[in-house]
């Protein structure tokens, strides 16, 4: 007989994801990724005041060329509660990755076709007061590390809507013997505009200038 159990929509997030015990669960991850990345690498973070020091709806955004770059930025935000944007690919192919997921509070991503789910998920997730939405602009991991790829128009869209600022990080993968270092700048956010395109834009260049500036912290 053929399961006709409904298939689970993780582009929906539930109440409960967003409440103290999946607080609780990204932290307990987040702390155990931090203990293996610093046993592997050097990481220097730079800009921490920038960041809001109250917890309040905010998009974050950064660059993308590693998989561990979302337990990186909660980390460098000292572990503010983030529910990330995630390919839908990483919810469906690997059950670790699902709980892993799951645990982060991450929302499920159609990249062929953004699905009202994953609107609403973002926007709950804005209009929660503890949880900023964390997003990676290109929208992939970007093979090569030493450019920022094209942003998508994602996180100018959800800051638009949700009237909230963007704040901005640059994370450089220094290849540096013994311990490869990993840098990390954190921007001043940037208030919301109306026009898509110019801030996008205004995102990415910002999002760049912190990549070269992380590139030369030692």
């Amino acid at each position: 007989m053929s399961d006709i159990r409904p298939k689970p929509n993780y582009a929906q997030l539930e109440d409960s994801q967003l409440k103290w015990p999946h607080i609780f669960y990204q932290w307990v991850v987040v702390t155990s990724l931090k203990i293996y990345c610093n046993l592997r690498y050097k990481i220097v973070v730079e800009g921490l005041e920038n960041c809001p020091k109250d917890w309040q709806p905010m998009v974050v955004a950064a660059n993308h060329v590693s998989s561990l770059d979302p337990p990186l930025v909660s980390v460098a935000l000292h572990y503010r509660p983030i529910s990330y944007l995630a390919k839908k690919e990483l919810f469906e192919n690997n059950y670790w990755m699902r709980i892993y997921n799951i645990a982060m509070a991450s929302i499920s991503v159609n990249r062929e076709k953004l699905e009202l789910s994953t609107i609403k998920s973002a926007h709950k997730v804005l209009k929660s007061g503890k949880w900023a939405l964390g997003i990676f602009p290109e929208g992939t991991r970007n093979k090569d590390r030493d450019t920022v790829g094209e942003a998508k128009k994602g996180v100018a869209y959800f800051a638009r809507s949700g009237k909230v600022p963007v704040l901005p990080l640059g994370i450089a993968h220094i290849p540096d013997s013994p311990r490869k270092r990993i840098n990390i700048c954190i921007g001043q956010p940037i208030p919301c505009e109306e026009d898509l395109d110019a801030f996008t834009e205004k995102i990415q260049a910002n999002i760049a200038a912190l990549v070269e500036r992380a590139k030369t912290l030692k």
